[in-house]
């Protein structure tokens, strides 16, 4: 599909609108702007056109999920690195330091060059301290996670945090399954809630039990 097929099928209420909508398919795409349009089940062959304020207005709340979710991300990696730093920091000679893929992932060779975990964490992205954590022993996980750090756990977190990073359009975005409470499943909502699980507590609803990230989320029209 073209730029101009795509634009033939919105409705404009004024040539402001026309040129913002120019604007975002030069920004973020044909395709995710396709996207967008399957999720409100639009129908590209029935002749009808859909209003540019309601793609528009997905897009924003697109982008304020991914900004909510950013932080309580950031929050996580956070503070899994400073669980390993506080705990390890003078304590480094085990075996289950791990080397990811490039220089500044090199974990194990850091620690052996002398280099202070704390600043080797700091560097790693957030794949390989993924893969980390799930090479330290389980009372670690346990500390870290209660019962709900789970490989598959982890895993769906890792990839919630890929599609942010990479300005996924969250609504449609295929998602890792992971486990809450016993039910499994690979919804964007379970896997906020995976997040929330995976959080410290403080996080998760706040000091007076609406805020945190589920208070968040509900600006966002997600109620977890």
């Amino acid at each position: 599909m073209t730029k101009k097929e795509l634009l033939e099928y919105f409705e404009f209420n004024s040539e402001e609108e026309k040129e913002e909508a120019e604007f975002y398919i030069a920004v973020k795409g044909i395709v995710l702007h396709t996207k967008i349009l399957k999720y409100l089940d639009f129908n590209f062959h029935n002749g009808q056109k859909i209003s540019w304020e309601s793609v528009s207005g997905q897009l924003r709340q697109d982008k304020l999920l991914r900004d909510k979710l950013y932080i309580y991300l950031a929050t996580l990696e956070e503070y899994i690195r400073a669980y390993i730093a506080n705990k390890y920091e003078d304590d480094v000679g085990h075996s289950f330091w791990i080397n990811g893929i490039g220089k500044r992932n090199r974990i194990r060779n850091n620690i052996e060059a002398g280099l202070n975990l704390f600043d080797i964490l700091e560097e790693v992205d957030f794949g390989t301290l993924i893969q980390q954590v799930k090479k330290l022993p389980e009372e670690d996980i346990i500390r870290l996670f209660g019962d709900k750090g789970t490989d598959q756990n982890i895993e769906a977190v890792r990839e919630l945090r890929n599609a942010v990073s990479h300005h996924k359009f969250m609504f449609s975005h295929k998602f890792l399954k992971c486990d809450i409470n016993g039910v499994i499943n690979d919804t964007l909502e379970s896997n906020i809630k995976n997040l929330r699980q995976l959080l410290p507590e403080k996080y998760r609803f706040g000091t007076n039990g609406s805020g945190g990230i589920t208070g968040d989320m509900r600006k966002c029209k997600i109620f977890i």
